[in-house]
């Protein structure tokens, strides 16, 4: 069995390289000297791993320099998934010209406009639908500290296609940190499930690259059990993201969510949160605390508080609301103006 998954990876790896011309050799991070970040975390949200077969896995990659194609290929071949290349409508531009000047145009027009279509150019007519699959991978590089332009425009217009399924994400830069990128995966696929944390290569890891990627997608398929870093908080059809506490309560909502999202009405309270009960007991750890504005908060085993305010007494802290302005969270929480339904989902 090994050696067969070997000659496929090696048949892979050739119709790859038969199939594309070499690209010219230019850094995955154009704008690498003018945006260092390299404590910059991953930003990945750890969720159960990928389950079904392999063969309803799609690695969809981009590759300007040949970066990422190698590490698709070897995902490929390991994991046995289906290879789907994004390529731009416009052949031949090299967007390493002129200090990287059509690089760094198309992802500044990006920035402006994210939700624009005219924003993104234009790739050519893709040949696998992601609907069709389970598990998506996606294999982009960085440019100027964001994901590709060219993946972001698959994205954009395919990224309906990839709700509720388990989407990996796979980044290649020089050094700059990936969290951007994380951000522009989740801004363009907001309601996948991301498994696992994003897998970081770069120039300082690059020459063990094959066995990070193996080790990830190994990693992938072991983490049911492992708990997320955040889960999600829709209000009025807005989704949020909330970053929870590893504690006896959060592990036993968790375990409720893998199993369906809960949707509860919560009401205006103080002045200062909004309060309703879940309809289940979750175990509590309370303990003193003086409450900030995004914190959601455990209140009696069976009732979950949001708070737009502060307030100090005996809780069990759940997690906080990943928000901007005060007043943006209180827009989001409808601040003082009734009763809303809440969905807690992963």
């Amino acid at each position: 069995m090994i050696g067969i998954k070997i000659l496929w990876a090696l048949a892979l790896g050739a119709m790859l390289s038969c199939s594309e011309l070499p690209e010219p050799v230019v850094p995955d991070d154009p704008d690498e000297e003018q945006n260092e970040n390299p404590g910059g975390d991953n930003g990945g949200t750890k969720e159960p791993g990928f389950e079904t077969p392999c063969s309803k896995t799609l690695v969809v990659y981009y590759s300007f320099t040949g970066n990422c194609k190698a590490l698709a290929t070897v995902l490929a071949g390991y994991s046995g998934a289906d290879v789907l290349e994004i390529q731009p409508a416009q052949e031949g531009l090299d967007y390493a010209a002129d200090n990287y000047a059509i690089g760094s145009s198309l992802i500044a027009a990006i920035r402006e406009k994210p939700n624009d279509s005219a924003s993104y150019p234009a790739i050519k007519a893709v040949n696998r639908d992601a609907a069709d699959y389970e598990n998506i991978v996606i294999v982009t590089p960085l440019w100027w500290s964001n994901m590709a332009a060219i993946m972001q425009t698959y994205l954009f217009k395919e990224g309906s296609k990839l709700k509720d399924k388990k989407v990996g994400l796979i980044v290649s830069s020089a050094s700059s940190g990936i969290s951007s990128v994380v951000a522009d995966a989740k801004r363009l696929v907001p309601d996948a499930k991301w498994v696992g944390e994003a897998l970081w290569i770069n120039n300082s890891n690059r020459n063990k690259s094959d066995e990070l990627v193996k080790d990830w997608w190994d990693g992938l398929n072991k983490s049911e059990d492992t708990m997320p870093v955040e889960i999600k908080i829709t209000v009025s059809g807005k989704t949020l993201l909330v970053k929870i506490e590893d504690n006896v309560a959060t592990r036993a909502l968790v375990t409720a969510l893998r199993e369906a999202s809960i949707t509860y009405e919560a009401h205006d309270y103080g002045g200062f949160e909004k309060v309703g009960g879940i309809g289940r007991t979750l175990p509590s750890g309370d303990s003193q605390i003086t409450t900030q504005p995004g914190d959601v908060i455990l209140y009696g085993s069976d009732q979950i508080v949001l708070f737009y305010g502060s307030n100090s007494w005996s809780y069990t802290r759940i997690g906080k609301i990943q928000y901007g302005t005060l007043d943006e969270l209180k827009t989001f929480l409808q601040a003082g103006k009734g009763n809303i339904s809440v969905t807690l989902s992963l």
